[in-house]
């Protein structure tokens, strides 16, 4: 029996998911407020200095994909991608996900920090840019 619920433990772990996204959380919570521009300018500046690789930018639908080089938490590294959204002239909408290269590598909730480490960067680098 012990045997058997070992196995169990094992196999939810290695099977977990491993990404984070912020519409997980109540939209004000997601909100800059800086113009579009602004913060896809200051995005842009900070992935490289969060050790991201940025592979994809497509400016007309305000997205951006990068890879996180690896860590111990994520020996493959992470994929980040992140959508901006326009709310009114001075206000963005940031919609930032991760998630671990290894679809079946444990979490131990490294996306969900690095996720809300690399939105409050680029937040606090677009308001300050504007104020």
């Amino acid at each position: 029996m012990k045997k058997l619920l070992s196995i169990s433990i094992l196999l939810m772990i290695i099977v977990s998911c491993s990404s984070y996204s912020t519409t997980r959380r109540a939209e004000p919570e997601n909100i800059i407020n800086a113009p579009i521009d602004v913060v896809w300018e200051r995005t842009l500046e900070i992935l490289p200095t969060e050790r991201m690789t940025i592979k994809n930018t497509d400016k007309e639908n305000y997205s951006i994909e990068a890879k996180k080089h690896a860590t111990f938490l994520s020996p493959a590294g992470d994929i980040v991608n992140l959508r901006l959204i326009q709310k009114g002239e001075r206000q963005t909408i940031i919609h930032c996900s991760a998630e671990s290269v290894w679809h079946y590598w444990v979490d131990f909730g490294h996306e969900c920090r690095m996720t809300i480490n690399i939105f409050n960067r680029i937040k606090d680098a677009s308001e300050s840019s504007i104020f």
